[in-house]
């Protein structure tokens, strides 16, 4: 699949991806942002209220009615968080017009262009009554994070292991700040960031290129050029004589938590990123890892225990669910399999599943346009310009050595535990 790029103006970028795989099509626009205290919690509110209703369809019912008439568009707003950036994404996805009898493409972008650039205005700013019910929905959502235990106890793991930096940020804002925005500085917000912020414009699937980039650019090529340029996202660096933190939250559950952050640092355009990819696969990306058959299979330490490793930031994490009394053995029984993975201590037939498990998992993205658009929007934020094929080449390249060089870069940055105790123990 290769991407067709261009500029609508400066700063302002359109992607066109074509396959015949689908009979829809997905058209994205994403506003980057880099990850700040002060402005987190006014992008992660402004989407919520964008797509409650545009100036020519100003309601919920409308907007509904206008996808129905689009033969069952469906249209989304919402964040999205890669590295140390925070991008504000609206998502249109409607029939390819090869599968109907009237060509819908150019209503379709329209709807789109109102979602986004003509909101529903009062007096020159957003809805009051929108903006106050919105707040009041992200506050409920932030406050229910704690009712999902492995999401919360990862979310406070990355708050503690990258205090200070722009990725311990939760990028979903803070109730606390809330309560300093109103429908006058969100509107402004939402100005400033039409004008000033890198903008992708991403549409796959098939359609009539030329058409579809008239269209785009009929409607969005009124957008002002804008010097602006990609968040570059520091690097999760090892450390020298590194103070690993550790932190025990109680908290009244029946299932304890244990979250784990490791430091790599290997930049995500380079070789040693598809050892990462190996290393992480086998160690506890899979389901003939180590951890899990260690662990969870042979000694019963977990109900569940993986790793992940982020391409974006260059760190590795391990979630685990595990009882309170449990935690120092599930805590030595990972160290000990890192450290076997350090060693060389794997075999060739754990190397060559993982390279099927990569192949058939990374090949899996390009049966959804989701999934296509989010690794080929990732890739472009990385300056990178590699497909999924030549991603799953490079890694069933991948040698034991390199798999080794990659574990031996992961440094132990974080520990976080949320302890599940009785009530009265807390």
């Amino acid at each position: 699949m290769n991407i067709n790029s261009s500029k609508i103006t400066e700063g302002v970028n359109l992607r066109l991806l074509k396959t015949e795989k689908f009979k829809t099509n997905c058209i994205s626009l994403y506003i980057h942002l880099p990850l700040v205290r002060e402005n987190v919690t006014f992008a992660a509110l402004l989407p919520r209220v964008l797509k409650r209703g545009t100036e020519r369809y100003p309601s919920l019912s409308e907007l509904s009615k206008r996808t129905e008439e689009l033969y069952g568009a469906y249209v989304s707003a919402g964040i999205v968080k890669k590295g140390d950036t925070q991008s504000i994404k609206f998502t249109l996805q409607f029939v390819s017009d090869t599968f109907l009898s009237e060509k819908i493409t150019a209503d379709a972008v329209e709807l789109l262009g109102q979602l986004v650039l003509f909101p529903k205005l009062q007096s020159g700013a957003f809805d009051k009554d929108w903006v106050n019910q919105e707040k009041e929905n992200l506050k409920n959502f932030i406050e229910g994070l704690i009712n999902d235990k492995k999401q919360y106890a990862q979310v406070k793991c990355n708050e503690i292991m990258f205090e200070g930096d722009p990725y311990g940020i939760f990028e979903y804002g803070y109730v606390e700040d809330l309560e300093n925005i109103d429908e006058k500085n969100l509107y402004e917000f939402y100005q400033n960031i039409l004008r000033n912020s890198v903008i992708d414009i991403f549409a796959s699937g098939s359609f009539d290129d030329e058409l579809l980039e008239n269209e785009i650019k009929s409607i969005f090529g009124e957008l002002p050029p804008r010097n602006a340029i990609y968040t570059k996202t520091a690097l999760a660096a090892v450390e020298d004589n590194i103070c690993v933190k550790n932190v025990v939250e109680p908290m009244p559950t029946s299932q304890s938590k244990l979250c784990i952050g490791f430091n790599c640092g290997i930049f995500p355009v380079s070789e040693d990123y598809y050892n990462m990819m190996m290393f992480s696969c086998i160690f506890g990306g899979s389901p003939f890892s180590k951890l899990f058959n260690n662990v969870r299979e042979k000694l019963s330490l977990a109900y569940y225990v993986f790793s992940a490793a982020d391409r974006q930031k260059g760190y590795v994490k391990i979630s685990a669910g595990i009882e309170a009394d449990k935690f120092e053995a599930a805590y030595d029984e990972i160290m000990l399999q890192l450290e076997k993975m350090k060693t060389g201590d794997f075999s060739d037939d754990e190397i060559i599943s993982a390279k099927k498990y990569l192949a058939t998992s990374l090949g899996s993205a390009k049966d959804s346009l989701g999934a296509i658009e989010n690794f080929y929007m990732g890739q472009i934020m990385l300056g990178n310009d590699e497909t999924i094929d030549e991603l799953i080449e490079r890694v069933s390249k991948v040698q034991r050595d390199g798999i080794i060089k990659a574990a031996k870069c992961v440094q132990e940055d974080t520990i976080y535990f949320l302890k599940g105790v009785g009530n009265g123990e807390v």
